[in-house]
């Protein structure tokens, strides 16, 4: 069983750049695939140690609270980005990256990690702009779809 965590930022995530910095500082990690897929992380030897789904904005009032709890959903505010970080089970150098990775990201776009993340300060939301995409009354968009593009709606 994998262990998971989730960032959760208030500036858009760019994994690759995040995973480069990373890298840059002296992480042994091969990165491979992303958008639309997921960002894989590889040791030396080739083993897969982390999974990284892409960002998924999260609209929906209440959204952060019905998943993760009343408590965890108190240390954000307004509109997050999402984002899974999986390290591979039964790899303890797996679940460290897995860690830093997330706290990486935590520190450089704001938020928080989830579990064990509290922050100095709670994540306050920058106010998302029209993406273009038209909607129907309850957050849907035209086509009644709740989630879409990387979004979920309220």
């Amino acid at each position: 069983m994998s262990s998971d965590l989730v960032v959760l930022a208030r500036r858009r995530p760019d994994v690759h750049a995040i995973v480069d910095g990373l890298i840059a500082l002296g992480e042994q990690v091969e990165m491979r695939g992303g958008e639309p897929r997921p960002t894989l992380l590889y040791d030396s030897s080739r083993r897969l140690l982390v999974t990284i789904e892409d960002p998924v904005l999260v609209l929906a009032p209440g959204e952060v609270e019905r998943l993760l709890g009343a408590e965890f959903a108190g240390r954000v505010t307004d509109t997050v980005w999402w984002v899974d970080v999986r390290a591979v089970a039964d790899i303890p150098e797996a679940e460290e990256l897995a860690r830093k990775v997330a706290e990486a990201f935590s520190h450089y776009l704001g938020g928080t990690v989830y579990p064990d993340g509290a922050p100095e300060a709670p994540a306050k939301s920058w106010k998302a702009t029209g993406g273009g995409t038209q909607e129907s009354p309850g957050g849907a968009d035209a086509d009644g779809a709740a989630y879409s593009g990387g979004v979920i709606k309220g």
